[in-house]
């Protein structure tokens, strides 16, 4: 990878106070990684960090200024990003190329996804509580297995090696 390309680091999980106080040399200017160690990681300028915390509990308002963490509960954002990410960015090539595929799919979400959901929350117990983004992040990952099924036989049948 050329060195003038963006590189990120993505961080997850929860956020804490002490956590967060090991990172001050890193966020600041100098973007240099003090380790526990003693060692020091010194960061390229084409490299960022994106926080994706569990949630902000312990984190105090300078943590969350600092850091520029946005937070979102998921019932604020609905699942519909989530969908339309995996049909931009993770759909297998094949129907990629052909628009009446993915528009068929969209369909099929539209009448179908916000009823089962509906039915989940109002008729099923959970034995383990999700959200409607989990329910969706399932739902595409089944789909990307059955469908990559489908891509593999394109392959095979070109000749490429699967």
């Amino acid at each position: 990878m050329p060195t003038s390309q963006r590189r990120w680091l993505v961080f997850d999980g929860p956020v804490d106070a002490v956590w967060i106080e090991n990172m001050n040399t890193v966020l600041d200017d100098n973007k240099k990684l003090c380790l526990m160690s003693g060692e020091i990681i010194q960061m390229s300028n084409n490299m960022n960090m994106i926080f994706e915390p569990m949630d902000l509990a312990v984190a105090s308002p300078a943590t969350v200024s600092r850091c520029g963490m946005v937070y979102l509960q998921p019932e604020s954002l609905g699942w519909q990003p989530m969908y339309e990410s995996w049909r931009n960015h993770r759909v297998p090539e094949f129907l990629r190329e052909n628009a009446m595929y993915i528009n068929e799919i969209d369909e099929l979400v539209r009448i179908v996804v916000q009823p089962c959901i509906n039915y989940v929350r109002e008729k099923c117990k959970e034995i383990a509580p999700t959200n409607d983004q989990n329910l969706i992040q399932a739902l595409t990952r089944i789909w990307e297995t059955y469908l990559n099924v489908f891509s593999d036989i394109r392959k095979l049948g070109s000749g490429e090696d699967v």
